[in-house]
């Protein structure tokens, strides 16, 4: 993960996004692409999403100057990029000179584009994101892991795009959640994690429907990981921003870092 793009806005979540954008480029000798987004007054009749969280054109906030201040003062490399326009069609405009994108957990936000936006990005740019909610202080990448796991090809490719975060690590949880239709078995999960060093143990979990979220939510209660890796979103109305099942659940619910590749 060579560039790693945090979404600027001046709304609640900015400084959780920020914190964790800054652990992971550190971690990762990064550079962070900050997309300073405006979003036009007239977008209000377009789009009533955005509703309260319009901002003047050109005008920089206290708490925009503060992010910036605080990117100085880190000694990371960035590039700042100012945008005016709708969240998710700037952020596709964006999202192909990343490798990660750093967003914000949609509950308890006054942004509620903020479901499309993740959808868009995971979808139609095909990158990963980081949906960080509105209470974490940054993210430890040295801590534990938890890698949810169901033996489909989205669990194999979540793995897969986080292995720069799961190779620091102390340790990987594997997380398999059986609800009787497994595909991969997780030994192949954890097989390919033993080939690369990476500390891990196994931890099995039957689930069935909508008790799966219940399951992963009382694991990842019970572990308190520094973050949470799954994949998700198999189904284009997820783009709509009308996320259902587990990932909505997760993404509402998650009190730390949820790295999700489609």
């Amino acid at each position: 993960m060579n560039t790693i793009l945090l979404l600027v806005h001046d709304d609640a979540g900015l400084t959780s996004r920020l914190r964790a954008a800054v652990d992971v480029a550190g971690a990762l000798d990064a550079t962070l692409l900050c997309l300073d987004l405006t979003i036009p007054i007239a977008s209000i009749g377009a789009d009533p999403l955005f509703g309260p969280m319009v901002l003047e054109p050109d005008t920089a906030t206290e708490a925009v100057l503060a992010a910036r201040a605080e990117l100085d003062r880190s000694g990371l490399r960035y590039d700042w990029i100012e945008r005016r326009g709708e969240l998710a069609h700037e952020l596709a405009q964006v999202a192909p000179l990343a490798d990660l994108v750093v967003l914000s957990s949609p509950k308890d936000l006054l942004f509620p584009a903020m479901h499309k936006a993740i959808g868009e990005t995971l979808v139609h740019a095909d990158k990963p994101v980081l949906a960080v909610p509105g209470t974490a202080a940054g993210m430890q990448l040295h801590g534990e892991a938890l890698l949810l796991w169901d033996g489909s090809q989205g669990a194999n490719d979540a793995m897969l795009a986080a292995m720069p975060l799961l190779r620091r690590a102390a340790s990987v949880t594997v997380l398999e959640i059986d609800d009787g239709s497994l595909g991969v078995p997780a030994f192949k999960c954890t097989e390919y994690l033993s080939e690369r060093g990476i500390r891990h143990h196994l931890r099995h979990d039957p689930a069935f429907g909508e008790k799966a979220g219940f399951v992963i939510l009382e694991a990842i209660e019970g572990i308190k990981p520094a973050y949470v890796v799954m994949g998700g979103y198999g189904h284009a109305r997820l783009v709509e921003g009308l996320f259902g099942g587990v990932t909505e659940r997760l993404l509402n619910d998650c009190p730390f870092p949820l790295f999700i590749k489609h």
